[in-house]
């Protein structure tokens, strides 16, 4: 096959740059050839590109329509003459994609940002999830204000009948690949064919570590961004309610790094927390292997969580809110905790049970282990990808079974 791939960046930027250089990387090795239209360049571009056949910089790609530089996507695909065009983060489509027949069309949905308006999937006064449709309750939300770079206007309006309509416009689409059984739940309640979306994990193809035994220190690890989706204040109110001893590493960098070393102080805990700020990939094996517990307190509905599937696959257990997709991937009581949204009080409970019980760490950090590879194989994930874009799967199976 030839597929073409389109997404806004091009380069190393998050979780869904890393699935496309995974997917785009194996269907090589089966022969298939892979090209990418993008819109703007992220980390590494060069080295990106790489792992495709050709890329081309698409003038209706990108966060913003119409920028003008690059080369119409139409011209693009006359270029290439893929069999197959795989979206993936696109902000806008290109003209008349939907209605051409002449080519399959396949979307992979890794976020909020298609159904909902906001691009959260929670609302922004509570942080609770939202579970209704795209409509009326996102005007109730402020979901036509949207944050800018601008001290003087920190906020731009925009049009949420304009979103509702580009999301309708993906309705047509052969296949949309759902990451998880939640984010088919919405696609399917915003009016997707239910025999259209499949769930289909984004598994990162990785070689699995020897996983160390957990350790008996009480460290605690959170690795991912620090902004107000991911949840790190639930995590330090959790922890002033902890009673045994610990210690907290915060692994990365955000906007709201200012305001948690705030709220540490508030709360006394300055001398528990470490704040460790931005670390090269190669060291974040380290942080796993030093975590008793790993912290996975998102309040935004997790898609699906790859910072989840490493941590089992370090043989780490982990304690998460029940948001999103994490139930798809952390078995309550087997490899970790699952734990009511926003219940800061379970979350400590959860934490200090682990803290205090070493054995039982251990066994749920095997079990993850286990779990990882027993579930979550990249081959046979990828096999479930090729069938999905080639459109040659099995007459009759019920959507929404790749898994």
């Amino acid at each position: 096959m030839k597929i073409l791939f389109a997404n806004n960046l091009r380069g190393y930027y998050g979780g869904v740059e890393q699935v496309i250089l995974n997917y785009a990387r194996g269907l090589a090795r089966r022969g298939h050839e892979s090209y990418l239209a993008y819109g703007v360049d992220g980390r590494d571009p060069e080295e990106f590109s790489a792992f495709f056949a050709s890329t081309y910089q698409c003038s209706e790609f990108g966060v913003e329509a119409g920028r003008g530089e690059g080369t119409a996507f139409n011209v693009i695909m006359e270029q290439v003459k893929p069999d197959v065009v795989f979206f993936h983060k696109v902000t806008h489509l290109p003209d008349g994609i939907e209605d051409n027949s002449r080519v399959r069309k396949v979307r992979m949905v890794h976020d909020h940002d298609l159904w909902c308006p906001t691009g959260l999937g929670y609302y922004r006064r509570n942080r609770m999830t939202c579970r209704h449709p795209a409509g009326w309750r996102c005007y109730m939300d402020l979901a036509f204000l949207e944050r800018t770079d601008n001290s003087l206007l920190p906020f731009k309006l925009v049009g949420i009948q304009h979103k509702i309509k580009e999301m309708r416009r993906n309705h047509k689409f052969d296949a949309v690949l759902a990451v998880s059984t939640y984010i088919r739940d919405q696609l399917v309640l915003n009016a997707f064919p239910p025999d259209r979306v499949h769930i289909c994990h984004p598994i990162l193809e990785h070689e699995d570590p020897s996983p160390q035994p957990v350790p008996e220190e009480p460290n605690i690890v959170y690795i991912g961004s620090l902004i107000r989706g991911k949840g790190v204040d639930f995590l330090l109110r959790a922890l002033h309610l902890v009673k045994c001893p610990f210690h907290l590493d915060i692994v990365g960098t955000g906007k709201s790094e200012e305001q948690l070393r705030n709220l540490c102080r508030e709360l006394r805990l300055e001398d528990k927390v470490n704040f460790v700020g931005w670390v090269d990939h190669e060291e974040v094996p380290n942080y796993y292997r030093k975590a008793k517990v790993m912290a996975i307190p998102s309040c935004w509905p997790e898609p699906f969580t790859l910072v989840g599937q490493e941590s089992m696959r370090h043989g780490r257990p982990v304690v998460a809110f029940d948001v999103g997709g994490n139930s798809n991937w952390l078995d309550h009581e087997r490899t970790g905790f699952i734990v009511p949204e926003q219940d800061v009080a379970g979350y400590a409970r959860a934490i200090e049970r682990l803290l205090t019980d070493t054995a039982l760490a251990r066994e749920m950090g095997q079990n993850g282990a286990d779990s990882v590879r027993e579930r979550f194989p990249f081959e046979r994930f990828l096999d479930k990808i090729e069938a999905q874009l080639s459109g040659q799967t099995a007459k009759g199976k019920e959507s929404g079974t790749i898994s």
